[in-house]
């Protein structure tokens, strides 16, 4: 039987937690955690395959929860982060990147579904649902 693929999302946005969730359903096993705390215990306890990061959150800010993960000592601190954040400036999205991120995306700027491909792309087609179809990425 195959091992189950977790996706921790980070947000304290009720509606946004709930949009994302209905979005990721059938797809891949979600956990939510609303402020960085709770974040950094679901991490340690059950090792997702992805992390989608608000950056503004209650506790504990997105940017802390990042530098926790990235100073791991074991395989777990490279695991795929995309920071999805309403801070809209290029300091932020440069400080994110730069603190280990793997993408940026505000929230206001993104369909939800380009997030999903962005979740796809980089955790690989095996951990999409039997049936799904990934949309393939244009050449440059």
């Amino acid at each position: 039987m195959a091992e189950t693929q977790f996706i921790l999302v980070v947000e304290d946005d009720p509606i946004l937690k709930n949009l994302l969730g209905h979005t990721l359903a059938g797809k891949y096993q979600t956990l939510y955690a609303s402020d960085g705390n709770e974040a950094i215990a679901l991490f340690e306890q059950n090792k997702p395959k992805l992390v989608l990061l608000d950056i503004m959150l209650p506790t504990v800010d997105g940017y802390t929860v990042l530098q926790s993960i990235r100073s791991r000592t074991d395989e777990y601190k490279n695991v795929p982060i995309i920071m999805v954040s309403n801070l809209g400036q290029q300091s932020d999205k440069d400080k994110a990147l730069s603190m280990g991120a793997n993408d940026y995306l505000v929230k206001a700027e993104v369909p939800i579904e380009d997030i999903v491909h962005k979740i796809e792309s980089m955790i690989g087609a095996e951990q999409i649902a039997a049936g799904s179809v990934p949309p393939t990425a244009p050449t440059a």
